[in-house]
């Protein structure tokens, strides 16, 4: 019995596709012929173009014309195809968004599987920096562009949580070395979309190799989306590292004027540092350390903190364990329960599933990334995650954006956008320049 081989009929349907395609183009062409003379244009010559598209590499033939020293190729204008480009933009796009999912060398495997087109590792790392070139248009776009269209909301209760994510970094001139991340989370709340899961409302996700434009970033959103006034609750959770201390986020909550302002030390890292802090010694002094917790007692909670410092037997011990007490009392206060303090505890506490998409793609498996590289790919993660990707590439921002920039080169929108990219540029090197002096020598 003859097997059937799907490959065949797939080679035969992309061959149709270029058939069609073919006759599309030179029906467009043609059309455009009395339109152009129309507009005084003289056609020059017809030449050939190769470019791969997700419905195979085609090369194929048009006019291109010519009015004073002004070239126009209406076929390449109809594709959306800019002069020496060899991928068309949804080609890239796919690329991109592949590359979020997998590895570079797994993403040029899956695109001659499905669209039998041959790329190399550049051409996926050209679509990461087309993404972070379309990422720094965007942000002019948002900084300098028109957003009277975005109405703010009103809510009762704000979220904000903030970690680091620390991914591998590898440099021309240091290839050991780390960079951290900054990640902030917005949301309005948790609301149960189904038997067993729930949803984070209004969900914002921000990171940002420089912790301080991560935060600016976050108090931007805010003061753009959201109606504060004096009965909003603001709701901060962290691990309380460096960049999240509880004094970053009442910074936040002042620049706010937010009358209330609770933080939390998030609660899985208070957990993980007392199971870490009591593994030497009983269980029954770790149960009770928790109960203090839970009952928000310190008293009791130094009770037995005392009480284990009584049986440490080195100086190494003594310093180790004074170390985390004092850390424990200095923010206690910050251990105090959602339910204790009168407020929903749904919502509190979400930094580590929200981690996992990035950590997943950027970390492990011997993974290493240049600084521009972690910066564009933990942002794409999260367009991606967020369904937003494809607008990055396609969305009507762009349009407005080519407009904006159109503008004469002297205007003062024209100069803001140049002042703001280097800017921008500056920051970046100071991000890099501080971790290069941190590297051992």
């Amino acid at each position: 019995m003859t097997v059937f081989d799907e490959r065949e009929l797939k080679d035969q349907l992309f061959a149709q596709n270029a058939r069609d395609f073919y006759e599309t183009i030179a029906k467009y062409d043609d059309e455009m012929v009395p339109v152009m003379k129309a507009r005084g244009y003289t056609c020059i010559h017809s030449m050939e173009r190769t470019v791969a598209f997700t419905f195979g590499e085609i090369t194929f033939r048009r006019r291109r014309w010519k009015k004073g020293d002004h070239w126009v190729v209406p076929v390449d204008e109809k594709l959306g195809l800019s002069k020496n480009v060899r991928f068309s933009w949804e080609f890239m796009y796919q690329v991109a968004r592949l590359s979020t999912m997998m590895p570079y060398d797994k993403v040029t495997q899956v695109i001659q599987m499905t669209y039998h087109i041959q790329i190399t590792k550049p051409v996926v790392v050209k679509a990461v920096k087309l993404c972070d070139k379309l990422l720094e248009e965007q942000a002019d776009y948002r900084f300098y562009g028109d957003d009277t269209n975005s109405k703010k909301r009103h809510v009762d209760v704000i979220y904000i949580e903030g970690d680091g994510v620390m991914v591998k970094a590898q440099e021309a001139e240091d290839f050991s070395r780390n960079v951290d991340l900054s990640h902030f989370v917005i949301h309005t709340g948790s609301q149960k979309v189904g038997s067993n899961r729930f949803e984070l409302q209004n969900k914002k996700e921000i990171v940002s190799l420089d912790n301080k434009m991560a935060r600016d970033q976050v108090l931007d959103y805010l003061y753009n989306h959201f109606l504060i006034d004096e009965n909003t609750v603001l709701i901060t959770n962290s691990d309380g590292g460096r960049g999240y201390t509880p004094y970053v986020f009442k910074e936040i909550a002042k620049a706010l004027k937010v009358k209330r302002h609770e933080h939390f030390w998030d609660a899985y890292h208070v957990n993980q540092k007392l199971k870490l802090a009591f593994r030497p010694y009983t269980e029954d002094l770790l149960e009770r350390a928790f109960q203090a917790i839970k009952q928000h007692d310190k008293g009791k909670l130094r009770t037995v903190l005392d009480t284990t410092e009584s049986l440490l037997m080195t100086e190494e011990e003594q310093e180790e364990f004074n170390h985390f007490k004092t850390k424990l009392l200095h923010n206690f206060q910050y251990t105090k329960s959602a339910v204790l303090r009168g407020l929903p505890s749904a919502g509190i506490g979400i930094m580590e599933s929200q981690h996992r998409k990035i950590t997943y793609r950027m970390k492990k498996r011997g993974m290493y990334w240049t600084t521009l590289g972690a910066q564009a790919m933990s942002q794409m993660v999260v367009l991606n995650y967020e369904g937003k990707l494809r607008n990055l590439f396609f969305g009507s921002w762009r349009e407005d954006y080519e407009k904006m920039i159109a503008l004469d080169d002297q205007s003062a929108g024209t100069i803001k956008i140049k002042l703001n990219k280097i800017k921008r540029r500056y920051k970046l090197r100071s991000v890099r320049y501080a971790y290069n002096r941190r590297r051992p020598k």
